[in-house]
């Protein structure tokens, strides 16, 4: 999807591609707007340029971008910049910006796909900052609606409508520091409608959702990506990115239908939040989601329908990125809390109410030290590498499993020793201990064997395999195990070393 990436950094370009920085005339501003452009990789063309009155107009705007086998071609008919009496320069466009983007796609198709930019009201006003330009923006609404998709010539039937309402936001380029940019956004609410038909059936989808309250801040430093190609040299020159964003309610509905099969489905989050950086020494990635509230229903699914709601679903992970002879710290993060399902989806395995309805939850928390042996950003390396990296230790900070009404949790830590791979049959030779505990553990095992799920033949041989690998804790229904391996690569569990 790297074209299509680029294509939309493009078409936003016409709003906010001026990186290298305005002066106080409108003739210098559009001279900073071009060679910013270029430093994209961006073409700016105009088809007349009149200064009148303090007034730069610019005639039929285009910009154009290239980006392996796609082609992204925006046209604005008319831009005003306007010299303020403050020093300011203000900046106005057309309403509507028609978009081309053309090419082949990743997977070999010839895409021909037009949209259309529309941004009622909008201003954009850049002034001076210390050496460098700060932009306010302000759009009542701001909307893209594709008008036409053509794969390998031939038309796919979709309308897609997405909106943006209460645009109010800043954005400043340094005048000191190359390259070195901050916004931040706010938006009062995000609408998107998509209505599509299968070419060559009878298929359809229909999907509406809503978005509000929705803010975002992103910084960067050395943001010339026009050797964006070689992204570890960029990142050794000092190429760095950071943005988060958080959003309030939202909701959307879904319909699908092919002849007589059916599925519809709608949902609802309280909010969320996501947030990236990217700089020579790690990628972190972290995002989340709050209240999720899910129903789904249709032709083969043999209830009403079905429901399920989790408080909060995480996802975290930081890695260093650069080869090194060193090692970095690296984390994950995987968070599932309070899953609960609908009584139809229990009702279909346990009528009987055998297991307690308790929410289920997921928490798996890693750390740890490791190092990439190659450029990770080239492809040819990776593919060709036996062992692209080496993990140097890992710490299990928290482990949390809640399930049919029983517990099971656990830390621990291990360090690996990557010149020893005769050990452990061509891996590396850990040493360390785990510690964990289950709690309910034996009250699962009775209601699954009422339930059927475990024929009663086989209980004794499950109770014996779990005597094996652990043993009772202090409290009630408790079974704790610690897992060990020393130096010698020896294994024990309970300091009882396997094979028993």
């Amino acid at each position: 999807m790297k074209q299509w990436i680029l294509g939309g950094v493009s078409a936003a370009a016409l709003f906010a591609a001026p990186h290298a920085g305005w002066s106080l005339t409108a003739q210098q501003a559009w001279e900073d707007w071009k060679a910013a452009a270029e430093s994209y990789g961006q073409t700016l063309t105009t088809s007349g340029e009149a200064m009148m009155d303090g007034t730069l107009t610019l005639s039929g705007v285009t910009v154009t971008s290239e980006a392996d086998d796609m082609t992204v071609e925006g046209t604005v008919e008319e831009i005003a910049l306007a010299e303020q009496s403050d020093g300011s320069v203000l900046i106005t466009m057309s309403e509507t910006i028609p978009i081309v983007v053309s090419g082949i796609d990743e997977v070999g198709d010839k895409v021909d796909l037009t949209l259309t930019l529309t941004q009622n009201g909008t201003q954009i006003t850049a002034s001076d900052a210390d050496g460098g330009t700060a932009f306010a923006v302000a759009s009542p609404t701001m909307s893209a609606e594709v008008t036409e998709l053509m794969i390998n010539d031939e038309a796919l039937p979709m309308q897609l409508l997405m909106t943006l309402a209460g645009l109010d936001g800043s954005y400043s380029v340094s005048g000191a520091a190359p390259g070195a940019i901050e916004s931040a956004f706010t938006a009062s609410s995000f609408d998107i409608t998509l209505d599509m038909q299968d070419p060559e059936g009878a298929g359809t989808m229909a999907l509406k959702a809503t978005a509000q309250d929705i803010a975002t801040s992103t910084s960067g430093q050395n943001m010339d990506l026009s050797n964006s190609d070689d992204m570890a040299k960029m990142l050794a020159e000092g190429f760095a990115t950071s943005g988060e964003g958080t959003y309030g309610p939202v909701t959307f509905t879904m319909d699908l239908q092919d002849e007589a099969e059916t599925v519809q489905a709608s949902g609802s989050l309280t909010g969320g939040q996501a947030r990236f950086s990217l700089d020579a020494e790690r990628m972190v990635y972290d995002v989340a989601y709050e209240g999720a509230d899910l129903t789904i229903s249709g032709s083969r699914i043999p209830m009403p329908q079905v429901t399920a709601k989790i408080d909060r679903s995480a996802t975290t992970f930081e890695i260093p990125v650069q080869q090194s002879d060193a090692p970095a710290p690296f984390a994950l993060r995987v968070a599932l809390e309070n899953l609960s399902l609908g009584e139809e989806i229990w009702s279909m395995f346990d009528p009987a109410a055998v297991l307690p309805r308790d929410p289920a939850t997921l928490i798996l928390d890693l750390g740890g030290k490791a190092r990439w042996l190659v450029d990770i950003f080239d492809e040819e390396a990776m593919m060709a590498a036996a062992m692209p990296g080496e993990v140097e230790e890992v710490a299990l900070n928290e482990l949390r499993l809640d399930l049919g009404g029983a517990e099971l949790t656990g830390d621990g830590a291990f360090t690996f020793d990557n010149s020893d791979l005769t050990t452990f049959d061509g891996m590396p030779r850990p040493e360390g201990k785990a510690n964990l505990k289950l709690v309910g553990g034996n009250a699962l095992l009775e209601n699954l064997t009422r339930m059927g799920l475990i024929p009663q033949e086989q209980v004794m041989m499950v109770r014996m395999m779990t005597g094996m690998f652990a043993r009772p804790g202090a409290g009630p229904d408790e079974l704790v195990s610690e897992i060990a391996i020393d130096g010698s690569g020896m294994l024990t569990i309970n300091g009882a070393p396997l094979p028993f």
